[in-house]
């Protein structure tokens, strides 16, 4: 196959998305502590992200 017909393919693990983000309540959300570029910080991913990158998150307990 030439580059311009060549497909990829990516498989997504068993289960589903939640559809929960940080704002919805997480409770791994610190809204309070953020970065220079106004993100705020997830203890379960130990990094910074705006809520709405989150959409979706694994890590989401209801």
């Amino acid at each position: 196959m030439d580059k311009q017909t060549e497909k990829k393919v990516c498989q997504l693990p068993d289960g589903k998305f939640c559809g929960h983000n940080c704002a919805d309540g997480c409770r791994y959300w610190d809204p309070y502590k953020k970065d220079s570029n106004g993100r705020q910080y997830c203890n379960w991913y130990s990094t910074y992200y705006y809520p709405r990158e989150r959409q979706g998150c694994l890590s989401y307990k209801d």
